[in-house]
């Protein structure tokens, strides 16, 4: 009987100790959460803070961005009152390719179409301006896609054109029929293919001047004024030559250095111009704007026998002019834009010249609210 009460005894000690060992361990827990919750709630400010920061910096940076890209002098520069706009165009082109070798005994070969023109059918919303065009002259039509972003401040143009034309030989150098100089027989030639891709960004430096109401129409000029400009941009020019296709008179005396038959090349550069709006009469402006760019060229000549890479450091030229009427509500105009890309080699120079005069006409509608 005693032994059973000892038994007895043992457990309930047992269980008393079971039971204390758990409330210690709750109460432990409870002390570690409590003190966690201390630590959390003395976080909390911290953690806000650090939010606030984060969100103050953004609106900032928001701001700023928001006032370099946007700010404009409304005494001089006003923004269309409409979201919408329609633009058609005609343009008359005019382009040519130079390829020519260095040193003595020089050969030369310019290859151009006539001069053609182009109808474009341009639509913007807003700051967003997409134009396809295309000519329905040609046997092949060549196609032209643009893209357009603007702000009052900086303009960034995206551009894709491909182009089978009906070029013909304009003028040769070096070359001789019976010891007379062959000049320039200005024969059909179908071994020339152009791609090119790129874009050219922009930026204003002045609040006073827009350089889209000269050529985008998405702002209006309303006195005069002028600033400097400052880009950037990329364009990868594909150019295949089948020098098969020369007449063989011309193909037999025709030097290692032009027998290529594809010519990429990228080219990066930076730009620096100035451009002028000047406001002669109540709605009209005249423009003109000169940009000189330095880049760099990376060049890839594919031959039969062999490639050859070449990069190095060149420079190119961008000139513009403008006359444009616009009360608000209609604009019409003319612009003149011209291109010029140049590089030279050890035994090669390749020049590409570009120049497109362009009449318009457009309305806005879909007021803002």
């Amino acid at each position: 009987m005693e032994k059973k009460r000892s038994c007895n005894v043992l457990k309930f000690g047992a269980v008393i100790t079971i039971i204390a060992l758990l409330f210690s361990i709750e109460t432990a827990a409870q002390t570690i959460a409590d003190s966690k919750v201390g630590i959390e709630t003395e976080d909390a400010p911290k953690k806000r803070n650090g939010i606030d920061k984060i969100k103050k910096f953004t609106l900032k940076t928001v701001d700023f961005v928001d006032r370099l890209l946007n700010t404009i002098d409304t005494t001089y520069v006003a923004d269309n009152l409409y979201n919408m706009t329609i633009m058609p165009e005609h343009s008359f082109n005019y382009e040519h390719y130079s390829f020519s070798t260095t040193g003595r005994q020089r050969q030369s070969l310019r290859i151009a179409p006539d001069s053609y023109n182009k109808l474009t059918f341009n639509i913007g919303w807003r700051w967003i301006i997409l134009g396809y065009g295309i000519d329905f002259q040609k046997s092949k039509p060549e196609k032209d896609i643009k893209l357009s972003l603007l702000s009052p401040r900086v303009g960034l143009d995206l551009f894709y054109r491909k182009s089978n034309e009906e070029y013909k030989i304009k003028n040769l150098k070096g070359f001789y029929n019976n010891d007379r100089p062959i000049e320039n027989n200005n024969k059909k030639f179908d071994g020339l293919a152009i791609k090119q891709i790129g874009f050219n960004l922009y930026y204003v430096f002045n609040k006073r001047f827009s350089y889209p109401a000269a050529y985008r129409q998405s702002t209006i000029q309303r006195a005069s004024a002028g600033s400097f400009i400052l880009g950037a941009g990329y364009n990868r020019q594909e150019l295949t030559f089948d020098h098969n296709c020369l007449d063989p008179e011309i193909e037999l005396q025709l030097k290692e250095e032009l027998k290529f038959n594809n010519i990429r090349y990228n080219n990066f550069c930076i730009n620096l111009g100035y451009s002028y709006n000047w406001v002669f009469a109540r709605n009209f402006l005249a423009n003109i704007a000169l940009t000189p760019s330095v880049g760099y060229k990376h060049i890839l000549i594919e031959k039969t026998e062999r490639d050859r890479l070449h990069s190095g450091i060149n420079f190119d030229l961008s000139t513009r002019a403008a006359m444009v009427y616009n009360n608000g509500k209609y604009y019409a105009g003319i612009s003149l834009v011209g291109y010029s890309y140049y590089y030279k080699e050890k035994t090669l120079a390749v020049i590409n010249g570009f120049g497109t005069l362009k009449t318009f006409i457009g309305f806005y509608f879909w007021k803002k609210k």
